[in-house]
């Protein structure tokens, strides 16, 4: 009986093994996945702005240090994010038809991070198909459901 336990957990012990080098030796490191939490921010944001008259401030709404966000709609190609943003773009680039923008947040050469709109709202007056603004042109003002770049 002591053989047969042994036998089994030596199996299962080698499984695990098998199963951490198959997770490892797979993993891709240099994707970036969206801030839900940052993308949730920015929905509630939007929401309470048209209720309450006050402005949109994404510096406001990110616990980060960054120096220019690019905005973009999905379906922009990877070429264009990377060329406004001046490096390349680790994060994921599709996106559901729920996301009508999404924000990569940048602290000089580094991504800080990124999130998706996924409101029913809309942005616009920004430069299309990317848009790239600092933090003090990151304020929009929104009204019936549209947010558009504070003057």
């Amino acid at each position: 009986m002591g053989r047969a336990l042994a036998a089994v957990g030596g199996a299962l012990i080698l499984c695990f093994v098998v199963l951490g080098a198959v997770v490892y030796f797979t993993r891709d490191e240099d994707a970036v996945a969206v801030d839900n939490l940052l993308a949730e921010r920015i929905g509630r944001a939007f929401t309470e702005a048209g209720q309450q008259g006050d402005p949109l401030e994404l510096a406001r709404l990110t616990p980060f240090a960054w120096d220019r966000v690019v905005v973009y709609t999905p379906g922009t190609p990877k070429a264009e994010i990377d060329r406004a943003l001046g490096f390349e773009f680790p994060g994921e680039v599709p996106y559901s038809v729920e996301s009508s923008e999404v924000f990569v947040f940048a602290a000089g050469d580094q991504l800080a991070r990124f999130a998706d709109y996924r409101g029913s709202g809309r942005f616009e007056g920004l430069d299309r198909p990317v848009a790239v603004l600092t933090p003090a042109q990151a304020v929009f003002d929104v009204r019936d459901g549209v947010a558009r770049p504070r003057e």
